[in-house]
């Protein structure tokens, strides 16, 4: 059994993802961020970052229908690229801590519980695995990204 890094993320009280050692950029807290009238709630703000304009998702007001407090939480930066040969792109993810980096086994894989297999999660997950009896989820962050989610988040 081989051991692979990945970054824990708490998107929620009960809304936990895992994302890679290279996708993980950078934990940012204290830096003002930019309403975007218009936007949806998932995604209605946006931070400037090393003069990048960098959108932030809220993945509990997809998931619960509530925003994280935004005077408590947390930025996750991430990278990720869309396809093959495309740059480099950032997106900031809010969190209730700190991520935490753990060790992840093929032993831990689990199905998806009901509730995050009727989600709109359900389409942009790669996989999932139990950590400390959660469900943890690793979602294709290029597809949480795409205009293709953004579609279905809109007409859910």
């Amino acid at each position: 059994m081989s051991l692979s890094s990945a970054w824990l993320l708490q998107c929620g009280e009960d809304l936990s993802i895992a994302v890679g050692d290279r996708e993980m950029v950078e934990l940012v807290q204290g830096q003002s961020t930019h309403p975007v009238p218009g936007a949806p709630a998932h995604c209605s703000s946006v931070l400037v970052w090393q003069e990048n304009i960098v959108p932030i998702m809220d993945l509990a007001v997809l998931y619960r229908g509530q925003s994280l407090d935004h005077e408590s939480s947390y930025l996750c930066l991430l990278n990720y690229q869309a396809a093959p040969h495309q740059p480099i792109q950032q997106v900031a993810l809010r969190v209730t801590e700190a991520p935490e980096r753990i060790q992840v086994d093929d032993g831990q894989f689990c199905e998806l519980s009901p509730e995050l297999a009727s989600s709109l999660f359900k389409p942009v997950t790669l996989s999932c695995f139990s950590h400390h009896a959660k469900n943890v989820l690793i979602l294709d962050i290029a597809s949480l990204c795409s205009a293709e989610f953004r579609e279905l988040a809109a007409a859910a």
